[in-house]
């Protein structure tokens, strides 16, 4: 048995998910995943795409992490008890797998050809001081955004509401990660830099639809043949596991990261382009 250690996020849990089931399948192992709380919100998310969760024990076994992944396979360890735990965030790990990991995923029908979507990220990301003077401008996307051919502009996000805030209303916000206060930047830059996102997007025809959860948020990207986003897991994952034309990544990724940042603007799909 393959037993895989889930963290806290969705965006984590795909590859999570995902590394665990490609390496099961080669094992010819059965494969199970497992919450870090048994009221986990990703239990029910994970299963409306595809990833059924269970309530298993983790025994003692052999670990799988990101720095020995690709060693596991290896057809004597098709007998050994595995537990994967760590975030496997390489494309190296899937880029030649693609077509095998959707097909694990529920089917996405109805296909948007005219629009873009946007998966802004912001939340608990609007707080950190650490990575705050890396995010890119309200320039940066409207250069970016300007690359592709389109009708709508369709903005996937975490924040509550789309309309400029006050600082009292960001303060008042939840988010699934509670910044602390040592770590954040001062909450004005925070508000005047999402007002400044909001007031550049307001020239396009704009679409924000806050009905959906995080499992539909992330199948109605996979549904666009136009998708922009910065740096989040989610959005990297949708625009993977769709069928679109034309994609943007951001090229710096998590820049304030330095040696330690993830290689995943590098997956250089056809279609995909880089943006900073």
């Amino acid at each position: 048995m393959i037993y895989t250690r889930l963290t806290n996020g969705f965006g984590n849990n795909l590859f999570q998910c995902i590394a665990s089931k490609l390496l099961a399948t080669f094992l010819e192992q059965e494969n199970t995943y497992v919450p870090p709380t048994s009221n986990y919100y990703g239990i029910e998310e994970l299963g409306k795409i595809g990833f059924h969760i269970g309530d298993s024990k983790i025994p003692n076994c052999s670990p799988v992490n990101d720095a020995n992944f690709t060693h596991y396979f290896n057809k004597q360890y098709t007998k050994t008890d595995l537990v994967v735990s760590g975030y496997f965030e390489n494309y190296k790990f899937y880029k030649n797998n693609i077509d095998l990991i959707k097909s694990w995923l529920t089917k996405v029908e109805d296909k948007n050809k005219e629009d873009l979507v946007v998966h802004f990220r912001a939340g608990d990301r609007l707080f950190y001081a650490n990575e705050f003077d890396s995010k890119p401008q309200a320039e940066n996307y409207i250069n970016a955004i300007e690359q592709f051919d389109f009708k709508k502009l369709h903005v996937v996000t975490d924040m509550p509401q789309w309309k400029k805030i006050t600082v009292e209303e960001l303060e008042n916000m939840k988010f699934h990660v509670d910044v602390p206060a040592d770590k954040r930047v001062d909450p004005k830059r925070s508000v005047e830099y999402f007002n400044s996102i909001v007031d550049a997007f307001s020239m396009y025809d704009l679409q924000i639809d806050k009905t959906r959860s995080v499992a539909e948020d992330f199948n109605f990207i996979r549904s666009f043949d136009n998708i922009l986003f910065q740096h989040g897991t989610l959005g990297w994952w949708a625009a993977v596991l769709s069928d679109a034309k034309k994609v943007g990544v951001y090229g710096p990724w998590r820049p304030w990261k330095g040696a330690s940042n993830k290689n995943l603007s590098d997956i250089n799909l056809e279609g995909w382009f880089k943006w900073e």
